[in-house]
């Protein structure tokens, strides 16, 4: 039931708690759509945050293998792509010149990495040989990929006198910390 306003105070007094109340909820309803909002944009600057961390994480450095597709199957160091010689240049139309890129092939005598390191410098890429090859890093004892069952992997793997010197090398331990891996015990 409703009461009856005895007089025009009773009417003034219920009237202003109606306009407190009202004000009141539109205050909480202007509030929690702020700080939803803000939520939300806290959100999305935080998540775009760890996406371009990522983003930078992954475009640090990126290993190209140029051996044959059987050779890369059978190992190769993890992270890395296999890019036929052959189309190296091909391949490199989507890659960023900024990006370290590390090239290696199969140990020290084999030259495509150096071939292919000289080719995207020619091109004006941030490019280094890895001249050990995947001989030099499984030798090291680094973790692979594959069952690494090929006959070279574990032949004598020394650099040769005849090294090119106007190619930018990067060391086996040089491109352990760049991928940040280590040498696995053996039992």
């Amino acid at each position: 039931m409703k009461r009856k306003l005895a007089d025009k105070k009773d009417y003034v007094r219920v009237s202003q708690r109606l306009m407190v109340k009202r004000m009141y909820m539109k205050i909480n309803t202007v509030t929690y759509r702020n700080y939803f909002a803000l939520a939300v944009i806290m959100s999305l600057v935080v998540f775009s945050g760890c996406l371009n961390k990522q983003e930078k994480k992954e475009q640090a450095v990126l290993v190209i293998n140029v051996l044959g597709k059987e050779f890369y199957d059978d190992c190769h160091i993890p992270g890395s792509v296999q890019v036929d010689f052959a189309k190296i240049m091909e391949e490199s139309k989507s890659w960023s010149k900024t990006t370290k890129i590390v090239v290696y092939c199969a140990n020290y005598s084999c030259s495509a990495s150096a071939s292919a390191v000289r080719s995207l410098k020619n091109e004006g890429f941030n490019a280094y040989e890895y001249a050990a090859g995947m001989a030099g890093w499984f030798q090291a004892g680094y973790p692979v990929v594959g069952v690494a069952q090929s006959p070279y992997l574990t032949q004598a793997n020394e650099p040769h006198g005849e090294t090119a010197s106007d190619l930018p090398v990067i060391s086996t331990d040089e491109l352990a910390r760049l991928l940040d891996v280590q040498v696995i015990e053996k039992k």
